[in-house]
């Protein structure tokens, strides 16, 4: 993905946007636990505090191999398409038999219990981080809406929305990349451009309209949106 400097006020970079506290590490965002290698070149990444750089690990882990263990329908390392995923559950039994006691079968249709708190603290980490990134705008509230659904799932109008967001008239901070990519369009407001981290593997899609709204794909299955007022 191309890289921008941003030259966004400094103050809103001097603290953690997930806790607040000072920051002294750094994190990548989205986490590499969800990008393959060759990793992509500039791959987003955010100042935060040591102890939120950590903490998420293991739900950032749970989160990637249930992505993988749900399109696959199985927990069988030897099916799983992503080689960082299968190595994972190999490595993990514990995690392996975690997923595999939340896996049920109906009807010849696969189904995973999913704990929901885990995922949606991966989801607003990281639409925190693409907020902060892209818009310079740190979210430090909790948001207001946390949504995911598989893109299959979507009909075609709730796809058109998803994928095609209504334009907006809120520029983004004066220095943020945001703007920067709007300019260099020729388009300072009004259609906001999807980032490709990586294709096919995870993009997300950042806008202010009455609100921060931040979009992610992951591995081109799930949608995410989570929005702050």
């Amino acid at each position: 993905m191309k890289q921008y400097r941003c030259f966004g006020d400094t103050r809103q970079l001097g603290f953690c946007v997930f806790c607040s506290d000072e920051t002294d590490s750094r994190d990548h965002c989205p986490s590499r636990v969800l990008l393959d290698k060759p990793y992509p070149e500039n791959v987003p990444v955010i100042q935060v505090c040591q102890k939120c750089n950590s903490k998420l690990s293991l739900d950032e882990e749970y989160f990637a191999c249930l992505v993988s263990c749900v399109i696959a329908g199985t927990t069988d390392p030897e099916k799983i398409s992503r080689e960082k995923i299968k190595r994972i559950l190999q490595r993990k039994p514990s995690l392996r038999s975690r997923l595999d006691q939340a896996m049920s079968t109906e009807n010849d249709n696969v189904f995973f219990n999913v704990e929901t708190e885990r995922v949606t603290n991966v989801i607003t980490k990281l639409a925190k981080g693409h907020a902060l990134y892209e818009l310079h705008e740190p979210c430090i509230e909790e948001p207001v809406m946390v949504e995911c659904v598989p893109l299959s799932e979507l009909t075609n109008a709730e796809r058109g929305n998803f994928e095609n967001p209504p334009v907006t008239r809120v520029a983004p901070e004066v220095g943020s990349r945001g703007l920067f990519r709007l300019v260099e369009m020729g388009n300072p407001l009004g259609t906001w451009p999807w980032i490709i981290v990586q294709e096919g593997v995870y993009r997300y899609h950042a806008s202010l309209n009455e609100g921060i709204t931040i979009r992610i794909v992951v591995q081109e299955y799930l949608a995410c949106q989570v929005s702050w007022a």
